[in-house]
């Protein structure tokens, strides 16, 4: 009995077995989620047009020598990849939506506050006071994400300009101005836009490329 129990012991185990028994032995384990944080809500933050990029790294960096990171759910700058048609070559563009405008899901405490106002490039928030800004309702965000996923800057980069339409200003000094589109010069790809500006009608010239539509 005692060689037939070394025997067995001894024996060579299968494939089979071997897999099975790494299976039991370590399991993969799926890391838990990471839990939100109930008390982060979407704030709007006001920064520099052209420089929302620059301004989302230096806050990732402030908040990780500051030991703050979990008090920031998302920082999220709205914006659509759209390919633009000149001198007959295509080529990607970073659309933003808003331009200077950069939104953040956190718990808004004294701390981040203060961090957030010594950003380079930051001039306060949107909405509310400047030391009790206002957290955006999250049905607008959602409107935004849904835009952004439909290609809604594309579709409207490929729509025709005509006479009348409103459209937005996107660089250059009169950015964020809206106007009303008065001539049109297809082969000079520009537009002349009137803009309110101190109350009365001016125009302005622009390309193609720098409007949308509103």
């Amino acid at each position: 009995m005692v060689e037939e129990n070394q025997e067995t012991e001894n024996a060579p185990v299968s494939e089979e077995d071997q897999t099975t028994k790494v299976e039991m032995e370590s399991p993969e384990e799926q890391p838990p989620a990471k839990p939100g944080n109930p008390k982060a809500k979407w704030y709007i933050l006001q920064a520099y047009a052209g420089y929302e990029m620059r301004v989302e790294k230096t806050i990732r960096e402030k908040l990780k020598i500051a030991k703050l990171e979990e008090l920031v759910e998302e920082i999220f700058i709205p914006s659509e990849e759209i390919v633009r048609t000149k001198g007959g070559k295509k080529r990607k563009i970073n659309q933003k939506y808003f331009p200077g405008y950069v939104l953040i899901q956190m718990e808004l405490t004294p701390e981040l506050w203060h961090l957030l106002m010594n950003v380079e490039r930051v001039s306060g928030f949107v909405g509310g006071s400047a030391k009790e800004p206002l957290p955006l309702d999250e049905k607008e965000l959602e409107g935004i994400r849904v835009q952004i996923s439909d290609g809604f800057q594309q579709a409207a980069e490929e729509e025709e300009y005509h006479v009348g339409q409103k459209v937005m200003i996107t660089e250059g000094p009169f950015n964020n101005f809206n106007g009303v589109i008065d001539e049109i010069s297809r082969e000079r790809k520009k537009l002349k836009v009137l803009v309110s500006i101190f109350g009365r009608p001016t125009p302005v010239e622009v390309e193609f490329d720098k409007v949308k539509n509103v």
